[in-house]
């Protein structure tokens, strides 16, 4: 990639740890992959993905480009909204209405429903408040194109942890394993799909740098790292 990220000297941690040569994790020791080229993931977005405004903005732009497939539930989604216009965040609730209608329309086919049933099969192993997340990964999973895997993107690996979709085709996983192993296998077009995210934001403007900043507080400094190396950015000496 050409252009202004290539040249940008920037101090953000994320550029910095371009200076580190990562040790090798032992063999055992490394997760597989996520997704397999060849096939559009299935994602299952969690609250605490939609809720950010920019980690939400990462996934929803990715989707848009073909390089994901997003899902939610209506749960799910009235989680974001009461978040949304708690005073912790105190947006408009027509804002965030229309913000979730706008995502409904961008993706029609991303509404999981039937999943009531399922609940009770995850009451052992999942906080009684995310029973209904889990049960729609699992779902959609039953129903998945072909039979593909489904990755559930969560920030909440405690209350929904990956040894409760044993025996399943589901996949719990925080929203940096997840962009990190997206970024494997769309290393042309990701990149420019958040270099282009980034542009269109105005108010207030996000250059490249801060949305590495966004992503490093966001827990996504794996990510962060890779994606700075990707721009282009070099470390200052």
């Amino acid at each position: 990639m050409t252009g202004l990220a290539q040249t940008k000297k920037v101090k953000t941690t994320a550029i910095k740890a371009l200076k580190k040569t990562p040790k090798t994790p032992p063999k055992n020791k490394v997760p597989p992959p996520l997704f397999q080229s060849g096939t559009v993931p299935l994602v299952v977005l969690d609250a605490n993905i939609l809720i950010p405004e920019y980690l939400r903005a990462v996934f929803l732009d990715l989707g848009d480009a073909g390089l994901l497939r997003p899902y939610w539930s209506a749960e799910i989604l009235k989680e974001v909204r009461r978040n949304l216009i708690s005073p912790k965040f105190g947006l408009s609730p027509v804002n965030v209405d229309h913000m979730l209608a706008c995502m409904k329309t961008a993706f029609p086919d991303a509404l999981v429903q039937g999943y009531q049933k399922l609940e009770k099969q995850f009451a052992l192993t999942v906080d009684k408040k995310d029973l209904h997340v889990a049960a729609a990964a699992w779902r959609l999973s039953q129903h998945a194109y072909g039979g593909q895997s489904v990755v559930l993107a969560t920030s909440n690996m405690k209350d929904l942890p990956n040894a409760a979709f044993t025996n399943t085709q589901v996949t719990s996983a925080r929203p940096d394993r997840v962009l990190q192993d997206l970024l494997t296998i769309y290393r042309a077009e990701l990149p420019v799909v958040l270099k282009a995210m980034c542009k269109r934001f105005k108010k207030p403007a996000i250059a490249q740098e801060d949305l590495l900043g966004i992503l490093e507080n966001s827990q996504c400094k794996g990510f962060a790292a890779k994606l700075a190396a990707a721009w282009g950015f070099k470390p200052e000496v």
